[in-house]
């Protein structure tokens, strides 16, 4: 006579025979159930301590979805932006989303990793376009506030900088940003560049979560 227990792990069926004689049945049978609570237990506590025998993270490689927190600052100066506390940015590594410096940064992390980086001008919004850079009339300088659909301005403080950005969105057309600085009774200096170029760019990131393009059933 046999005492047959079986049990299914990772889709492969295993069975454990247990002999058994004619007589003693009953204590054979609690003997057989003491068993059995032990095996389940012994099991449970084997699937338990997995994660801490798990391989060493991947690190993250292009085609993967990122979800990062990061904070943007110049060097050695104040966090001027970030995403801290907010919902995670993400991306795919690699698509191009995101400025070249950022996305090399990430390249090689694994998850919950936390690393500080300071991004070159070439790897970022590249540099400063002095042909954007003109002297014009205060008076010009006004009116062309004045023609702003003032519901489409917003003004950002980025610290560090000689004087606030002034972004406009016009009715047709691509997003417009504006630099007055040199303010006098006569002229004024007018930068039309992007905000940002011409800069070293100080990122602390933390990757917080990862899906790898084999993971992504929508790719």
């Amino acid at each position: 006579m046999r005492w047959y227990l079986r049990f299914e792990f990772k889709n492969a069926i295993y069975t454990i025979i247990i002999p058994c004689t004619e007589t003693g049945y009953m204590q054979q049978w609690v003997l057989f159930r003491m068993i059995t609570q032990a095996f389940l237990l012994a099991v449970l506590v084997f699937l338990t301590l997995i994660p801490s025998f798990s391989a060493d993270p991947v690190p993250v490689a292009p085609g993967d979805t990122v979800f990062v927190y990061y904070s943007l600052s110049f060097p050695g100066g104040p966090v001027f932006e970030t995403n801290v506390n907010e919902s995670p940015y993400s991306f795919i590594l690699g698509s191009g989303a995101v400025i070249k410096g950022f996305d090399a940064a990430i390249r090689g992390m694994v998850k919950g990793e936390t690393k500080t980086v300071i991004i070159p001008p070439e790897d970022a919004y590249g540099q400063k376009n002095e042909s954007l850079i003109r002297n014009v009339p205060l008076l010009d300088a006004v009116a062309l506030l004045n023609g702003f659909n003032k519901t489409n301005v917003s003004i950002s403080l980025i610290p560090g900088y000689p004087g606030p950005v002034i972004e406009y969105l016009p009715p047709v057309g691509k997003r417009e940003r504006y630099l007055f600085t040199n303010i006098t009774n006569e002229t004024v200096t007018l930068d039309t560049n992007k905000p940002l170029v011409g800069r070293d760019l100080q990122f602390e990131i933390t990757l917080d979560q990862v899906i790898t393009a084999k993971e992504d059933t929508s790719i």
